[in-house]
């Protein structure tokens, strides 16, 4: 069985990795606007945007699904399930998930002690 610390130092180069890339598709996002609109440079890069944008997605919720995260499929690419409570019970039977885009969550229609804040 892998180290937990060694897992969470794995979860958090990932995370780096992709603020990073998120970043540089910013800059080039940026830069894009400076070129005229229909310059077929534009359109490569807008191009190339879109495929790094959704390949990110992929490999950002194919990660989670291996670090066991509950995938939501509000979307394609689907969306990591954060944890926010657990379910009442005697004792308690386990725990709730629930996206942070759609606002779905594994509750269902049993009531649930919610341990992260409200959403917005």
């Amino acid at each position: 069985m892998p180290d937990p610390l060694t897992i969470a130092g794995a979860a958090a180069a990932f995370k780096s990795t992709f603020d990073a890339l998120r970043s540089a598709m910013g800059l080039l996002k940026d830069a894009k606007e400076l070129l005229p609109s229909g310059d077929q440079r534009h359109q490569a890069i807008s191009q190339a945007l879109a495929t790094a944008e959704s390949s990110s997605k992929i490999a950002e919720a194919e990660i989670a699904k291996s670090l066991g995260f509950e995938l939501c499929k509000c979307e394609f690419p689907p969306t990591p399930m954060l944890t926010v409570g657990e379910l009442n019970g005697r004792p308690k039977t386990g725990p709730v998930y629930e996206c942070p885009k759609c606002g779905f969550n594994t509750a269902g229609p049993f009531t649930y002690n919610r341990i992260a804040p409200e959403r917005s």
